[in-house]
């Protein structure tokens, strides 16, 4: 195989050209046409300068530079020396086979043992973490007993429950009183009757038929569907000073022209037209609580102190209260809010929320009208 070197140095002597004239000629420095002929390659900065002289080199001296980069690259491998380690035969190492057996069945079996690991632990957790059912119990109820009281004092307050008597010494003769029923009202065996109360009400009996009133009985609170919860009872036996009369009152029953005549109602706001109100009640006490709603919708239900209730009408609202003084109302409409007293304490109420029409003017008016 011919040397590039020798290739290049026979061809610019042929041509008699000195290395001076061709470096000028090619451009290519001299010590770089020098390393070409002699193959001092290591004075090039890398492989594809010499590459690059090379082919121009070739060309100026009318050689085909295909030709000379292949011889050049032939020497190249040629002067590659062969790294030892690649003559000497390399000993195989083969693992046997039960090596891998024994090292997959180890690894198994450490994955076995933290995976159960986990899942005992989960298993722990979560049964510490539920909670504990407490026993079924058996609802016992107890039967009360039946309580007798002996007013000695001016003012008694106790929650009375269905049996109970209460014992009132008048002028040295004893006059008993005894509950019956707790609900929806509370009813009283008097000797002079059976008297009923109502939730938020009082009552002033004579029970010696002296036409003197001897005690004044008030339901502050009462369950109207659970006889069970009693009613809690104020009762006076002086302090008080309501009449009892000894001839049952007259009433009399005026006609419906003059009944209309003379119906009275307070003029909340008035409009040209009717447009949709919205009741808001604030319950301060206990208190038996029933509306009727444009005539159609009806609820009635007892609320307890701080219950609050919302109703919307178009034409007018019908309300019904065992004890008007435990409701705070208000009438929301046309931008305004206007609070309404409805009654005194302990008065049940029977009252209309409505729309009405001044047939003078022409205009509507909002009002709180009495029911009879």
């Amino acid at each position: 195989m011919q040397d590039i070197g020798n290739v290049l140095e026979t061809a610019r002597n042929e041509k008699q050209i000195g290395l001076e004239q061709a470096s000028r000629e090619t451009n290519i420095a001299r010590r770089y046409l020098e390393a070409l002929e002699t193959g001092m390659y290591e004075v090039f900065p890398g492989e594809p300068y010499v590459v690059g002289f090379l082919r121009n080199y070739a060309e100026y001296l009318g050689l085909n530079p295909n030709e000379c980069v292949t011889l050049y690259k032939q020497a190249r491998i040629q002067e590659t020396a062969v790294p030892p380690e690649t003559l000497i035969p390399q000993k195989s190492f083969t693992v046997p086979r039960n090596v891998f057996i024994g090292i997959g069945v180890f690894l198994l079996l450490i994955a076995v043992f933290f995976v159960g690991r986990i899942l005992i632990t989960k298993i722990d957790t979560a049964i510490k973490d539920k909670p504990i059912q407490p026993a079924k119990q058996t609802e016992i109820i107890e039967k009360k007993e039946k309580a007798s009281y002996t007013l000695s004092q001016e003012v008694f307050e106790k929650r009375l429950f269905q049996g109970d008597t209460i014992t009132l010494p008048i002028n040295g003769k004893d006059y008993q009183i005894q509950v019956e029923k707790t609900a929806p009202e509370l009813y009283l065996a008097t000797d002079i009757g059976t008297q009923i109360i109502a939730l938020g009400q009082s009552l002033v009996l004579d029970l010696n038929g002296d036409v003197t009133a001897d005690v004044k009985i008030s339901v502050e609170d009462i369950d109207t569907a659970d006889e069970s919860k009693g009613a809690l009872v104020e009762i006076l036996t002086t302090g008080f000073s309501e009449p009892v009369s000894a001839e049952a009152p007259t009433i009399k029953i005026p006609d419906q022209a003059a009944q209309s005549e003379s119906a009275k109602y307070k003029v909340l706001f008035d409009a040209g037209s009717a447009y949709p109100v919205t009741l808001n009640a604030t319950f301060r006490s206990y208190c038996l609580f029933r509306y009727e709603q444009d005539k159609t919708n009806r609820d009635e239900r007892y609320y307890q102190k701080s219950e609050q209730l919302t109703v919307q009408a178009n034409n007018g609202i019908r309300i019904w209260a065992s004890n008007g003084n435990a409701v705070k109302m208000q009438i929301i409409a046309g931008g305004k809010t206007i609070d309404i007293e409805v009654s005194r304490p302990g008065e049940v109420i029977v009252k209309d929320l409505k729309w009405i029409k001044d047939d003078e003017s022409g205009r509507y008016k909002f009002v709180v009208m009495e029911v009879d």
